[in-house]
Parts: structure tokens; sequence; C-alpha cells
């Protein structure tokens, strides 16, 4: 058997290595296009999506370079609210008043409960009718203040705490629930009222009660 020159021997094997390393590096491309596909949109996917009882109308979180909720119907958008939306599993609800004019939502904003976490919007419009920090926030704030301070209790409670949320719809509107609590007191307590989501400047139905948690 003839005996092959060293020489073509070497120049074989740079050709098998050249080859081999060619097709690995077509493989590594093919699979970070792969996975270039698969993850488009990735930064702008939805954390949860809630439905309307007859599942025609959506409200979902939305975590981009901007943070909003969006209300969709039949699948297509009909509202986007910028908001911050809490961290990932925080509280998120939605309630469908009966007559299916409205949603109100509520939605934790930051690491924290706390604060006005209540939204009304209008269907199918999409129209925001409430969001929080408003004027109803500000009337329902001074309401609660004034009973805590007829009461004295921050003076034994210390630091007061407000979360605002809806509850439920009855034949007066939409039901709310502002609770307080305090630093240095097990006891918590709420102020309960119905507000009409096209006349928020009144309240209805407001009362006071107290529990432990």
């Amino acid at each position: 058997m003839a005996k092959i020159p060293p020489g073509i021997l070497a120049w074989s094997a740079l050709l098998l290595v050249k080859s081999t390393v060619r097709h690995e590096t077509k493989l590594f491309a093919s699979l970070l296009a792969l996975l270039t596909v698969l993850t488009a949109g990735a930064e702008a996917q939805s954390e949860e999506k809630l439905f309307s009882p007859d599942k025609s109308y959506s409200v979902e979180i939305v975590r981009n370079t901007e943070n909003f909720l969006l209300l969709s119907k039949g699948g297509k958008p009909i509202a986007k609210v910028p908001t911050q939306v809490g961290p990932q599993g925080s509280f998120f609800q939605t309630l469908w008043s009966p007559d299916g004019r409205y949603v109100a939502i509520n939605k934790q904003r930051s690491s924290r409960t706390g604060g006005d976490e209540m939204w009304i919007v209008a269907l199918p419009s999409g129209k925001v009718l409430r969001q929080p920090d408003d004027a109803l926030w500000n009337e329902l704030d001074e309401k609660a203040s004034a009973y805590i301070d007829e009461k004295h209790l921050w003076e034994v409670g210390g630091k007061e705490f407000l979360t605002l949320t809806a509850t439920g719809w009855g034949k007066g509107g939409l039901r709310f629930r502002l609770e307080a609590w305090f630093g240095e007191m097990e006891v918590r307590y709420f102020f309960d009222g119905t507000v009409e989501p096209l006349h928020l400047e009144t309240i209805a139905d407001w009362k006071v009660s107290k529990a432990k948690p």
C-alpha cells in the first residue's frame, strides 16, 4: 500500500478542521436566529389578562419601557392607560358592571399595597372616567382624616396608611372601600360608600366600620 505523504495528511486534516468549524458556525448562527425569533417582543409581554364574564372584553398588564393597562374588545385594543403596575403577581382585579357599561379596575401600583388603586372605564368607548389621585381621592382622604382626627386615632395608632379599592357594583353604582390602618394599632378602619361613574362628585351610603385583620 502506497504511503500518503505527511504534507497531504496535514492538508487533509486542516480541511477537515475548517469544514467542522464552518458547520459549527452555521449551526450556532441558526440557533441564534431561532432564539431571536422566539424572544422577539419579549420586552412587551403581558403579565396577566382578566376577561369580562362574556369574554368580549379583557384588561391586561403590559410591562415595557412604558408600563400600562391595556383594555381590549374582541382582541382589539380600545384603551391604553399608562400607570405604574407594581411587581409581578401584585394585586390585580376587574369588576364588570352588570349592564356592561363600565369596568372598575383595582391595581397595586408599587412594591407595597397602599394609596389609590382604583380606575373606572366606560364601555365600549374605553374612556377613563376615574383614575387614582383625582378629586374623589382627595375628598375621601379628607373625610377619612376628619374621622381619624375626631377619634384621635393617630395619637394611639401612629402613622396612618390608606388604600382605596372598588368592591362591587350595586343599584346605586360602584361600591368602594377606603381602608385605613396604623403602624402601631391592630384594628383597621373601613370607610365604605358608593359612587355613580358619571357623577363622581356625589358620595352615597357612607359608613365607617372597624375590625381586626
